[in-house]
């Protein structure tokens, strides 16, 4: 990496904290002018009104760090990019401010999708082994892409649910990221993801704070969900096995399962388990992994973000050094061993809560 790479660089992430942390006061300003409020619900972990609408932010210092950075390293992607994020960001701000009906949502979500397609830089044509996969045809490819964007969106969305969380887990996902296009040396989407990390920075300044204290809102989870993904599609679209020497070819998908592990497991677990209690997979309830570990420790949100990012950051190394030294079955194995195990865990956290509600209960009825 040159000086002049690295100045730039650190020019983005400044611009990316800067921007977030002057910004996000004028926000909660509006916000508590117009009292547009998060509302609360028995899921909710705050007792007093929160200014949401924080994801505005994200969406401005996106637009300016992929605008300035096309100015430096011409690629294109921002012509694509913009307006599919822009649809995204506009469902998202429409959902915090009246609610938007899930149909509406899943077709907003799927034309920004179909404007990322139109680029051939997001069309995947090769899966280098990927499950037993190499070629595949672009009329497969690409509604199994729909399916990973429209899923890990509203994955992104469902794991905001305390402080600090999503902002912590978004700062090492695009941290991840920023090395995978060092590698590839894409300074492009290098500098938009040093941007992000800067702005998360940021954010977790008032995110965590007691005194100033804003949420994402849907605005920032659905806009972060789709960017993440579409770097995931970009990533997979890419001729990776040219720059990503280290790792077989077939296992870096698994490597990008293992990075985004937390939200993609968490939301499959979730699925399944309300599916198979007869509910809808949407129905909102408290078990979600970090409810699960602050009901049952008794931990506060901070304990909490910071315990499942560590958990999210070893999963990845873990996946990542066998990835690097074992076959694609053992990486699945390795993938799925965790995903059991981690259910089974939780699944035994929410009897024992369970429990402790119903002795509760009983003791209040006595009393």
């Amino acid at each position: 990496m040159t000086l002049y790479i690295l100045f730039v660089l650190m020019l983005f992430f400044t611009g990316g904290f800067v921007i977030t942390y002057y910004l996000t006061p004028v926000i909660m300003n509006v916000v508590k002018v117009r009292r547009l409020f998060e509302k609360r619900n028995e899921r909710s972990s705050h007792s007093q009104m929160v200014p949401s609408f924080g994801g505005i932010s994200f969406f401005i210092v996106f637009v300016l760090a992929i605008s300035f950075a096309e100015q430096f390293f011409i690629t294109g992607r921002a012509y694509y990019m913009i307006p599919a994020a822009l649809i995204i960001f506009m469902i998202g701000l429409k959902d915090d401010l009246t609610g938007v009906g899930p149909r509406n949502k899943i077709f907003g979500q799927l034309l920004a999708t179909t404007i990322l397609f139109l680029s051939s830089d997001f069309q995947i044509t090769q899966l280098n082994g990927f499950l037993g996969i190499h070629d595949i045809y672009l009329w497969v490819s690409i509604p199994l892409a729909f399916a990973v964007v429209i899923f890990f969106i509203n994955a992104y969305n469902l794991i905001d649910g305390i402080d600090g969380l999503s902002s912590s887990l978004a700062c090492y996902f695009f941290a991840f990221f920023a090395w995978f296009y060092l590698q590839r040396q894409d300074y492009t989407m290098m500098m938009v993801c040093m941007a992000f990390v800067g702005m998360f920075l940021a954010f977790l300044r008032y995110n965590l704070s007691t005194d100033k204290k804003i949420f994402m809102g849907d605005t920032g989870s659905m806009f972060i969900g789709f960017i993440l993904s579409a770097l995931v599609i970009e990533i997979m679209a890419s001729d990776y096995p040219t720059y990503i020497k280290t790792i077989q070819p077939s296992n870096v998908p698994h490597l990008l399962i293992g990075m985004l592990y937390i939200p993609v497991f968490d939301s499959i677990r979730i699925f399944i388990a309300r599916a198979s209690e007869g509910k809808s997979p949407f129905a909102p309830d408290r078990t979600h992994i970090h409810h699960l570990l602050m009901d049952y420790h008794g931990w506060n949100h901070r304990k909490t973000s910071a315990t499942i990012v560590v958990i999210n950051i070893g999963i990845c190394l873990l996946v990542w050094q066998t990835a690097v030294h074992a076959p694609q079955w053992a990486v699945v194995s390795v993938l799925l061993g965790l995903g059991i195990g981690l259910s089974l865990y939780l699944r035994n956290l929410r009897r024992v809560i369970e429990v402790r509600k119903v002795v509760k209960a009983k003791k209040e009825v006595k009393s």
